[in-house]
């Protein structure tokens, strides 16, 4: 057997996207940028595949710049601060993925001031807290649309709304970023909304090929890459048309069946989620989750059988077949406790038990209940070893 719990690392690969990527690849194989007729067959897969991302966002063709993933798009924003005249401060949330958090320090050494923003114990940064922490030098404020540890769904329009209302008030420029790579296509997310200035998309979420992003951006920014015009100068370099082609699949495929993948998605998550509350031998993360399943990505759930390191329990599943994600690979307690639940207050001992398990469009009801009976017999076993 082989369950494959760990949708929010990467997707399972659509057989049928594969196929027209691999077909698109031999077909429409000339530069983009060539006035040849190889190349304006390439261009017009390009543009088409834009239009096709575009409609299924409900944005621009013009606001849709294609990246090699989430990791770049976000680089792409935070480090084109480095070109701004003056410095100032950059708002951000501890439970940010690295690709921001490790930018967003390369601005720090630039001379930028960097502020976190601490979510509440639930995992939601509130409209409050941003308000109390923007100030007339703010410059940039970056908040994930969905969390990838905990599912935690962001209330990112509010919090661009508190910017936007800050920023007219004091006759300011501030950009609001948003990480949407776990939200796309799993929960709804206005990408029209104008206060948002940009989004960052990743297609290996989507079922989509890997090496591939999108950058809805609203607000122009300064590239630091230089060399070329391609994607309106913001990402020079060769298009990999391809990959963008089965992205715009991808996309359109998540985007179109949204609403009915979200209740599968809820059923699956909340019968999982019953079965783990029964049991007091799992922690939830977080605890309140089980009463507001509204507030958190039906896709995604953080467990945790203390004292059981959750490095060895993802092993130890694994080895039973099934793939779940884990916080680290590496096994020292505090190179392993993640800064998401660090910022959430969750206990030491909790963080360093927690596993992540996260589903997708092809999850079965029988794939949770056999990583069920997986779980409770290996933590049966292992709890009588970590509790003596």
């Amino acid at each position: 057997m082989n369950v494959y719990l760990d949708w929010a690392a990467t997707s399972v690969p659509d057989p049928d996207i594969c196929r027209k990527v691999s077909e698109c690849s031999t077909e429409f194989y000339g530069n983009p940028s060539s006035q040849h007729q190889e190349g304006q067959k390439a261009s017009r897969v390009l543009e088409e595949s834009r239009e096709r991302c575009a409609r299924a966002l409900g944005v621009k063709a013009s606001e849709i710049i294609f990246t090699s993933g989430g990791t770049e798009s976000n680089n792409m924003v935070l480090l084109s601060f480095l070109r701004k005249p003056s410095r100032g401060t950059v708002i951000l949330s501890p439970i940010e993925h690295p690709a921001i958090l490790e930018p967003a320090e390369v601005l720090r050494e630039a001379g930028y001031r960097i502020k976190f923003i601490k979510p509440e114990p639930d995992g939601i940064i509130t409209v409050q807290t941003l308000e109390k922490a923007l100030t007339e030098d703010t410059r940039l404020v970056t908040v994930m649309a969905v969390n990838n540890e905990t599912g935690a769904i962001q209330p990112v329009s509010q919090l661009a709304d508190a910017v936007h209302r800050y920023a007219a008030e004091h006759g300011r420029k501030i950009h609001f970023h948003c990480d949407a790579v776990q939200g796309t296509g799993k929960v709804p997310i206005d990408f029209s909304d104008s206060n948002i200035h940009s989004f960052s998309i990743s297609g290996h979420k989507l079922r989509g090929p890997r090496g591939i992003g999108i950058l809805v951006l609203k607000n122009q920014i300064q590239c630091v890459v230089q060399g070329g015009h391609q994607e309106s100068g913001i990402r020079p370099g060769t298009e990999n048309t391809p990959a963008i082609f089965g992205m715009s699949l991808a996309l359109e495929q998540a985007m179109t069946n949204l609403d009915r993948n979200i209740s599968q998605a809820h059923t699956l998550m909340d019968g999982l989620i019953s079965r783990l509350s029964q049991d007091q031998a799992y922690t939830i993360i977080p605890q309140s989750r089980p009463e507001h399943p509204e507030k958190y990505s039906p896709y995604i759930i953080s467990l945790a059988a203390v004292p059981v390191p959750g490095e060895i329990m993802a092993r130890v599943l694994d080895d039973s077949g099934f793939c779940v994600g884990t916080g680290s690979a590496c096994s020292n307690r505090k190179k392993s406790l993640s800064k998401t639940l660090e910022a959430m207050k969750v206990p030491e001992e909790t963080s360093f038990s927690r596993i992540r398990v996260s589903i997708g469009y092809t999850t079965l009801q029988e794939d949770l209940e056999s990583f069920m009976e997986a779980l409770d017999r290996q933590s049966r076993i292992m709890l009588k070893t970590y509790r003596k």
